[in-house]
C-alpha cells in the first residue's frame, strides 16, 4: 500500500509539473496612437534577444585575449531568433542562450500581439525563458508607447 501511493505521488507531481510549462507565450499589448504598420515598423525585425549574460560576455573577452575570439566568428551566423535566459531557476545566475522557436507579431491600429512558440527547449529551463522573454517585451512595448510623430 505504502509503494503504491507514492507511486500515485510521483506521477502526480510528473504531471503536474509538466502541465505548468508550456512552449507557448502568447500577450496583446495595447499601443494607442500607432497605426498596423507604424507598430511592425517600430517593433522591428521578430527577433527576440534579451541580451548576453555576464558569463558568455567575460569568456568573450578572456577568447579575444587569448587570441581564439576569430574562431566563433567563424562558425556561421546565428540560425534562430530567440535569445532568452535558461537558467535552471530564476535565482540563480542569467545563463543566456539562443534558442529554436518562432516569432510572431500580429498588429491592429493600437494593439500588437506576439507569439512566442519554443520548439527545443525542454526542463526547468523553460518557465525562466518565457519570463525572460515577457519583461524584454514589456520593455520593448513600453518604449514604443513613448513613441509619436511629433519629432
Amino acid at each position: 500500500m505504502k509503494k503504491l501511493l507514492t507511486a500515485t505521488a510521483l506521477v502526480l507531481a510528473a504531471t503536474t509539473a509538466q502541465a505548468e510549462v508550456t512552449g507557448t507565450f502568447q500577450k496583446v499589448y495595447e499601443v494607442p496612437n500607432m497605426t498596423a504598420s507604424e507598430i511592425k515598423e517600430a517593433f522591428g525585425p521578430t527577433m527576440i534577444d534579451v541580451g548576453q549574460d555576464g558569463m558568455s560576455k567575460f569568456q568573450g573577452v578572456m577568447n579575444t585575449a587569448q587570441g581564439t575570439g576569430w574562431l566563433n566568428s567563424l562558425a556561421g551566423g546565428q540560425k534562430t531568433n530567440i535569445r532568452c535566459d535558461i537558467a535552471v531557476s530564476s535565482f540563480l545566475p542569467s545563463v543566456n542562450e539562443w534558442v529554436e522557436g518562432d516569432v510572431i507579431l500580429q498588429t491592429k491600429d493600437g494593439r500588437a500581439r506576439v507569439t512566442v512558440e519554443l520548439k527545443d527547449l525542454h526542463g526547468p529551463g523553460k518557465k525562466t525563458c518565457i519570463s525572460s522573454i515577457e519583461k524584454h517585451l514589456d520593455t520593448r512595448f513600453a518604449s514604443l508607447k513613448k513613441l509619436d510623430n511629433n519629432w
